[in-house]
């Protein structure tokens, strides 16, 4: 209901927008791009926002020079799941570039012919839920030539780029590693480290996915004790060899 309170009047103004607006200015500017895209967000999860990392494709696919600049992780940083990793790793094999930078709180997606300054992060809660703001400039403006400098004084400096690894499995740990009475569990659906808890098998975000339907039969991806691939379910969260271990 607010879109249209945070449109300009002004056609040469700056064009500020509220979330709605400002996701499809994000499309947009991925889906128009012909040369380069530079997406800064501190925190990011691709894999829980499809339509964003199908116009990264197809922006490949197109040839453009697609730039992904994250937060480094650190003691107050929680790092992609291992999900979202597997997918990193996938589009940097397509030719994604993939860069970290220490401290980073700034959002700034940036192509050849637009810049979006916002509060929205690459996560599904920014897109969802959160109230987000975000300004577009064009290419034309005296404005977008200073973004571009403030990226090449302060990001381009400080960014630490990711070598491409190929993605690996997760490690089962052992059962003589493991106590009993565990307090260290796995998301179901994004495996997440999370506290062991099999009655809630789920992170924070995908239990509030999840208690839309409310079905626990519903088969997710991982074992809640161990990690590894398994069709788990809220009513069955454990594989069949550490269900043997808690029984």
């Amino acid at each position: 209901m607010f879109e249209n309170f945070f449109r300009s009047r002004d056609a040469d103004a700056l064009e500020v927008l509220g979330k709605i607006d400002t996701v499809r200015r994000l499309h947009g500017l991925i889906d128009e791009a012909q040369e380069h895209v530079t997406l800064i967000s501190p925190y990011v999860s691709i894999e829980k926002l499809r339509d964003i990392e199908r116009r990264i494709r197809q922006a490949l696919e197109r040839e453009v020079a697609v730039t992904l600049v994250i937060r480094e992780g650190d003691e107050s940083t929680r790092g992609p799941s291992q999900q979202g990793v597997e997918l990193l790793v996938s589009l940097m094999q397509a030719g994604m570039r993939l860069f970290v930078v220490r401290d980073l709180h700034a959002k700034l997606y940036f192509s050849e012919r637009h810049a979006l300054i916002t509060s929205l992060n690459l996560i599904e809660s920014s897109f969802n839920n959160s109230i987000e703001v975000g300004i577009c400039i064009s290419a034309g403006r005296a404005e977008y030539v200073r973004i571009s400098e403030f990226i090449e004084s302060e990001i381009t400096p400080h960014r630490k780029e990711v070598p491409l690894k190929p993605a690996t499995e997760p490690r089962r740990r052992s059962a003589t590693s493991v106590p009993r009475h565990a307090t260290q569990g796995f998301c179901i659906r994004c495996r997440d480290a999370i506290g062991f808890n099999p009655e809630r098998p789920y992170c924070d975000s995908d239990f509030n996915v999840w208690r839309r339907y409310s079905d626990p039969t519903y088969e997710d991806n991982h074992c809640h004790h161990c990690g590894m691939d398994f069709a788990a379910s809220k009513n069955k969260p454990l594989c069949s060899k550490c269900y043997g271990m808690f029984r």
